[in-house]
C-alpha cells in the first residue's frame, strides 16, 4: 500500500513539473509573439505597413515559431477551439514568412490579427499583466 502512494505521489509529482515546464514555454512564447506582433508599433506590423517584404518576413519567422510552441500547448491540453485558432495563426505566421509579395503579407496579418482576441476571450482571464489562462 505505501508503495502504490508513493507512486502515485512521484508519477503525481513529475507530471506537475511537466505541466509547469509547458506553461512557463507557452508564457514565454506568447510574450514573444505579443512583443512582435500586438499593438500599432509592433515591428511585423510596421515591416507589413512599410511594405518591407524582407523585415515582415522575418518577423513572420519569429511569430510561427512562437506558434508552434503554443499550437503544442493546446495540443497536450487537447482544446480543439485553441488548436483551430493557433494553427491558423501559425499558418498566417507562416504565409508572412514565406511571402514575397507585400500584399500578401498584409492579407496574412489580417488572418494573425484576427485570431489573437477570439483566443483570449475564450482562454485568458486576469488583466493587468496577471493574467491566467482559463
Amino acid at each position: 500500500m505505501k508503495r502504490t502512494l508513493l507512486l502515485i505521489f512521484v508519477i503525481s509529482a513529475f507530471a506537475a513539473l511537466l505541466s509547469a515546464q509547458d506553461d512557463a514555454a507557452y508564457t514565454t512564447a506568447m510574450k514573444a509573439v505579443a512583443a512582435s506582433a500586438n499593438g500599432r508599433a509592433a515591428p511585423i506590423r510596421a515591416a507589413v505597413t512599410a511594405k518591407d517584404v524582407a523585415a515582415a518576413a522575418a518577423e513572420g519567422a519569429k511569430v510561427e515559431a512562437g506558434f508552434d510552441t503554443i499550437l503544442a500547448y493546446w495540443k497536450a491540453k487537447n482544446v480543439d477551439d485553441a488548436i483551430k485558432l493557433a494553427t491558423t495563426a501559425r499558418d498566417a505566421a507562416k504565409a508572412i514568412a514565406d511571402s514575397k509579395d507585400a500584399d500578401a503579407q498584409a492579407a496574412a496579418l489580417m488572418t494573425l490579427n484576427g485570431t489573437c482576441g477570439a483566443c483570449h476571450m475564450a482562454h485568458r482571464a486576469g488583466g493587468g499583466g496577471m493574467f491566467t489562462i482559463k
